[in-house]
């Protein structure tokens, strides 16, 4: 697939996303679809496939959405939107009293008010404050990705929670939605899927006032339960194998 993609008048960009750099950002649309219809290729070292917010605009949240016929990610590199939900304070499942961190999927850390725990896919939300001192981290933003063909990370693919400073709470995890749509074809041209590390987690996980963690839905295969070891929460419509 890549070498015809190299090989062809296809536009990297256009008909594809190629990315070769090392310690590379690159932004896509905020909210719309992103369509690469011949494959997108994370191949340098620490590269960030995240969205482009616009800063004139404070209520603008992060939700990526792309349509692909194949996604590849090598080692260090990463679709990321942590930070890009709800900020401080805000958010259906809000820190509610000083410090306490966000919740979503499950409950922030010293939250003791009760909390609408979402099944549906949303943005994560803020940690609360600390006494006019320390300001909550942000929630999670939402990633959703269509795939035709082939999932093959070897990275991150994570929508967590942002950290409190100075003592806020942390926000929670957001959502991931992941649709592949290739495994309709005959059982014997299945391609191979590597879903490697997935996380929708409230920061600090294993501190006080964590953020709760968010929610991830996997559509199209029924997850081998090796899988389901690196993808934290666990898919909320799982199907073990």
């Amino acid at each position: 697939m890549l070498s015809f993609a190299l090989n062809s008048n296809l536009r990297n960009g256009v008909d594809f996303l190629l990315v070769a750099e090392n310690k590379k950002t690159i932004q896509l649309k905020n909210n719309e679809w992103n369509y690469y219809n011949f494959g997108i290729f994370l191949l340098g070292e620490n590269i960030i496939l995240t969205v482009k917010l616009n800063s004139f605009f404070t209520t603008e949240y992060g939700h990526l959405k792309i349509k692909t016929s194949h996604l590849w990610i090598k080692h260090s590199s990463k679709i990321d939107c942590s930070g890009l939900g709800y900020p401080t304070d805000q958010g259906p499942g809000k820190g509610k009293s000083v410090c306490c961190g966000g919740g979503y999927g499950t409950k922030g850390e010293g939250n003791n008010e009760k909390e609408t725990l979402l099944k549906q896919i949303h943005f994560g939300s803020g940690g609360g404050n600390a006494l006019g001192i320390g300001v909550g981290g942000s929630g999670g933003g939402i990633i959703e990705l269509i795939i035709e063909q082939q999932l093959i990370n070897h990275g991150l693919i994570q929508s967590n929670g942002g950290d409190g400073i100075s003592g806020g709470g942390n926000g929670s995890g957001g959502s991931i939605l992941i649709e592949l749509q290739c495994q309709s074809q005959s059982h014997s041209n299945k391609v191979k899927q590597t879903f490697g590390t997935i996380t929708c987690i409230g920061k600090n996980q294993n501190e006080e006032y964590k953020g709760g963690k968010g929610r991830i839905a996997i559509y199209g295969i029924e997850l081998p339960s090796d899988d389901i070891l690196k993808i934290d929460p666990i898919p909320f419509n799982r199907i073990h194998k």
